[in-house]
């Protein structure tokens, strides 16, 4: 048995019991104690798992190694997400194994579905990828709702949001997002990037969803009532987001974002149980859509 084999075995045993024993793995694996330990050491060391080195104490009231809580969580996360990742692989028709038997079987018990998904080019993935690594501005064809358009651009960062791949890219200064599945050819040309702004960048990657500007974040507060209120308290929509309770089925959302576009789709989701309260221009923005759409069915 590989090293690799006990390891996870271990790690199993640790996210699984939340605890493991020496002898019990060195007689499964027919290893020394020595060698268990050495693995122990290498999990507190050199850990292969993205959620870092893991804390592993003696307890002598088990007796056996078992994880501080800090470890615990973080090991716990790892799980979930590993097995998010492979039960994305069953719903997509791809076939693939976690190294982690446990995270094999919860995968079982996992289904994913996506909200929207949409049809992108591989090759013009990687060349975007290619491209940025070589520090390199891209050629693009994109299709928007004017047409088909060729441009130049500077390659800054691909984001995945809501299972949908965008690229942010500088273009005339400006740091812009475009859709991949909207980009139906792709080559990389022999001009240098030049864009210097990883403030700017910093700045777009922890705004509110894809839509972003180069204005200062403004204040929005919406209240949410009844069943919206309890789905919404317990969600993250934005980092630096503030949640007040009114009362068991009202609170008020205040979020700091540069651009409503989707803020104010997604408040129209919860219908009748959302109320935006500022700013105002939001706000008949926002009254403005609700009117347009009723007198749509009054016809």
């Amino acid at each position: 048995m590989s090293q690799t084999e006990r390891i996870f075995y271990i790690i199993d045993e640790l996210a699984e019991k939340g605890y493991f024993k020496r002898s019990e793995v060195a007689r499964h694996f027919e290893v020394s104690l020595k060698q268990i330990q050495r693995d122990k050491e290498y999990l507190t060391t050199r850990c292969p798992l993205s959620c870092g080195n893991l804390d592993i104490i003696f307890d002598r009231s088990i007796p056996a190694y078992r994880l501080t809580e800090e470890s615990r969580q973080r090991l716990d996360k790892w799980r979930t997400n590993e097995t998010l990742t492979l039960a994305k692989g069953k719903e997509g028709g791809d076939r693939f194994r976690s190294s982690s038997s446990l995270v094999n079987r919860d995968a079982e018990y996992i289904s994913y579905k996506s909200y929207a998904k949409e049809n992108y080019s591989p090759s013009i993935y990687a060349m975007i990828l290619k491209a940025m690594k070589q520090n390199r501005r891209i050629r693009i064809s994109y299709k928007s709702s004017k047409g088909e358009s060729d441009r130049v651009l500077e390659p800054l960062k691909l984001v995945n949001y809501t299972e949908i791949w965008y690229m942010l890219a500088a273009f005339n200064g400006k740091i812009q997002t475009f859709s991949l599945s909207r980009i139906t050819g792709a080559a990389i040309t022999d001009e240098d990037i030049s864009f210097n702004d990883p403030d700017e960048l910093e700045k777009v990657l922890s705004g509110y969803g894809i839509y972003h500007d180069s204005s200062e974040p403004r204040i929005y507060r919406i209240r949410f009532y009844g069943w919206a209120a309890h789905i919404v308290s317990a969600q993250v929509w934005q980092k630096d987001q503030k949640i007040k309770h009114i009362d068991s089925d009202t609170i008020e959302l205040s979020i700091p974002i540069t651009n409503d576009t989707e803020l104010l789709s997604r408040i129209l989701f919860y219908g009748d149980a959302a109320d935006p309260l500022e700013p105002e221009d939001f706000v008949l923005q926002y009254r403005e859509k609700c009117s347009n759409m009723a007198k749509r069915y009054e016809h």
